[in-house]
């Protein structure tokens, strides 16, 4: 920082002005590593125990300053060299930031980091190898760090050494960096690894005109060599998801390239394929398309949801003719890959017209149990979540004998301490607000102290923890208060911040500013919401001003506010929009407190990928699923989520924006309770908008979403 300066002033080698620019850069940084938690003090807050702070606060402060006196007052350096290492350490320390504002980076990292750093560089000055230095760091700290070393005789081994580590802890994003690597002796096996678990990303490959082809060729692993036999067929994509049964020789490109030229057969053959693939799992195998057959099936089950959603004012005939001919099975696959898109009328309505109505009409017998065993019970936790959240669990649980249906939720409870992520249980919490049969509730209950004693006798942690706080969940949940108290109530049981309000000072940056980022697409449906979303900025209230790339909003009345807002620029310059404006707040140091997707649930990664952790408030709009909120939750552990469980509407995200914009620019905390009961009334009449509304999850019921802050905060107690 800016004591730097004064120990370089007050030693024997002053600093020349053509060198001062190099450290002010350097300074800059530091001082936004330490402003980061909205303090402007001398310490880098990372983490809640002070021995930390205190060590990254001398790695990045103090070790930093002694690293740039150390270049200045070595005479062996001449003036390029010192530029270089100065300019090394900027680097460092700005991609520190940057990842850090991403959550990209362990934060308590920086003290290995320098001290890596500032070993490389000393070996660097006597010719030496730099490569010693990197075994300690993770991928994130070291990938910067190496490229500042290119003329090292250590460089190209470290660099290969920091890439494979990267690989087999990322194998679903190594791909596009494989093409700098294609002679590292690595390579192939990196490329096998893929093929087993990502086989359709060594296919998009193996299909392209690059020198990564040739490398994918010439692999000699058995899976690697099928896909790219099945990547010389015109429908390879389509293709790829029956890998197994092309192995086993059960089926051949030629019969399949026959079946996947027609819509409804091809979605009839994947429901068949996976249904088998699903069998093969449960018999403790892992088959290979498992992952690229459930992303095609959600693919083509959300082009039938999109257009019977699309089709909602029309005839129940016309609404739901492109499904006519579905099998229960096929319905139910539909179902369950349309969660974040599905409207409650396109799933069950009053003509019995709906996705859930027709499965349940075309089985015969027309029971559920039946229909789960046919499908292997695939997902049948995810449906029965679904089947909760719309109303139709009692419904579906009495189309089979009671020992059955005791059977079934007895299934939906257990084992969820076995699975890799938290999904299973956030749908099992999210179920609990939705189910209004107080005898399944009780039972339900007691199934779930049942598997705690369990977990608690076997002693599983993680199985005790998300028992736990089910049990927590489901007590809290079940008490006749009002919203207030029930939240007020669950955060102290969880020992949880407040989960029914924000505080408005959390809310503003060091200024005394609220900054927010809104994410817009160029598709039709995002240029029409952009459009409506600025006509509520009156100039009265509001100063508008435009650049290539995004708008800047700013109050003129009330606290002080500044909303930045993408421009829907034509597909896939809406991508570099972002882009551009996320840089923007990077390099003006500026961290939004208020995020709000405005798009398809397509475009929810591009805006995940910019959600920095300052934010207190995200906006989903629809996408309201666990990955999204577990995604949200990895990056902004403190905020507050408004989702929807079905595709967002401007004529809903609207008035929800503008009602949180008033209560901004009042300056009072944003309480979801008084928020929402005012939404409700407003609403109320409304009888084009009234049920959409009502499919919009505000924070304090989100119990999906305060199951995985919950979860969080107690394995990093324990951890400590």
């Amino acid at each position: 920082m800016a004591v730097s300066q004064i120990q370089a002033q007050s030693s024997h080698h002053p600093i020349p002005i053509s060198r001062q620019g190099f450290h002010d850069n350097i300074d800059k940084e530091q001082a936004a590593a330490a402003k980061f938690d909205g303090k402007a003090d001398d310490l880098v807050k990372v983490s809640d125990d002070q021995t930390t702070n205190l060590q990254v606060t001398n790695a990045l402060i103090k070790e930093v300053d002694d690293m740039q006196q150390e270049i200045e007052d070595n005479d062996s350096l001449d003036h390029r060299l010192k530029v270089k290492y100065l300019s090394a350490i900027y680097v460092t320390l700005k991609d520190y930031n940057q990842k850090r504002s991403r959550r990209n980076i362990d934060p308590e990292e920086a003290p290995a980091m320098i001290a890596a750093f500032r070993n490389m560089m000393r070996a660097d000055i006597k010719g030496q190898s730099i490569l010693p230095y990197i075994s300690n760091l993770s991928f994130e700290a070291s990938e910067k760090i190496i490229e500042s070393f290119q003329d090292n005789p250590g460089y190209k081994e470290a660099r290969g050494q920091v890439f494979t580590k990267y690989a087999f802890n990322n194998l679903e994003t190594v791909m596009p960096k494989l093409g700098d690597y294609l002679n590292y002796p690595g390579t192939d096996s990196i490329v096998a690894a893929v093929a087993r678990k990502y086989p359709n990303q060594v296919l998009t490959y193996a299909t392209s005109y690059t020198p990564m082809a040739n490398a994918v060729k010439r692999n000699q692993d058995p899976i690697v060599q099928q896909i790219v036999r099945i990547g010389q067929s015109p429908q390879s994509t389509k293709i790829l998801p029956f890998i197994d049964e092309l192995l086993a020789g059960t089926t051949t490109v030629e019969k399949l390239e026959a079946v996947v030229d027609n819509d409804y057969q091809y979605f009839k053959q994947m429901v068949k394929s996976n249904i088998a693939l699903q069998k093969l799992k449960a018999d403790g195998q892992n088959p290979f398309g498992l992952k690229a057959m459930m992303e095609n099936m959600q693919a083509k089950s959300l082009l039938y949801i999109r257009t019977v959603n699309d089709l909602h004012e029309e005839s129940a005939p016309v609404r739901f003719a492109i499904v006519k001919n579905f099998t229960p099975e096929e319905l139910y696959y539909l179902i369950i890959n349309g969660q974040e898109e599905l409207y409650t009328s396109s799933y069950t309505n009053h003509s019995n017209a709906g996705l859930y109505d027709q499965m349940m009409l075309r089985m015969k017998p027309p029971r559920g149990d039946s229909l789960l065993m046919v499908v292997n019970f695939d997902r049948f936790k995810k449906f029965i979540a679904m089947a909760a959240g719309f109303n139709t669990l009692d419904h579906f649980l009495k189309s089979m004998a009671p020992e059955n249906s005791n059977y079934l939720m007895q299934k939906y409870v257990q084992n969820l301490e076995k699975t890799e992520d938290l999904e299973d249980a956030v749908d099992v919490a999210n179920s609990f607000g939705s189910i209004r049969d107080e005898k399944l509730l009780e039972f339900l209950r007691v199934e779930v102290k049942k598997n705690l004693n369990y977990v608690k006798k076997h002693s599983d942690k993680r199985g005790t923890v998300i028992y736990q706080l089910l049990s927590s969940l489901f007590e809290t949940e079940s008490k006749s208060e009002n919203d207030s108290s029930k939240a007020t109530d669950m955060a102290a049981k969880l020992q949880l911040p407040p989960i029914n309000y924000v505080t408005y000072n959390t809310l503003e940056s060091d200024s005394g500013r609220v900054y927010q980022q809104v994410f817009f697409y160029g598709d039709k449906d995002g240029q029409e919401s952009f459009a409506s979303f600025m006509t509520n900025f009156p100039s009265s209230d509001w100063k508008v001003s435009k650049n290539k790339y995004w708008a800047t909003i700013t109050s003129v009345k009330g606290k002080a506010t500044t909303i930045y807002a993408n421009l829907p620029t034509d597909e896939p310059a809406d991508k570099e929009a972002i882009s551009k404006l996320s840089e923007y707040l990077d390099e003006n140091d500026i961290h939004p407190t208020i995020f709000i997707h405005r798009g398809h649930s397509y475009h929810i990664n591009t805006t995940l990928e910019n959600l920095q952790s300052s934010a207190k408030i995200v906006v989903l709009g629809s996408c309201g699923g666990y990955h999204n909120l577990a995604t949200v939750l990895e990056k902004s552990p403190e905020a507050h989520i408004i989702s929807s469980k079905q595709v967002g509407t401007r004529f809903v995200n609207e008035p929800i924006i503008h009602s949180l914009e008033d209560q901004v620019r009042s300056g009072k905390n944003v309480d979801w309770v008084i928020m929402w009961a005012q939404l409700t009334k407003k609403f109320a009449g409304d009888a084009r908008n009234k049920d959409l509304f009502s499919d919009y999850v505000p924070p304090h019921k989100n119990l999906g979403a305060i199951f995985i802050k919950a979860y969080k905060q107690i394995m990093k107690d324990e951890k400590k």
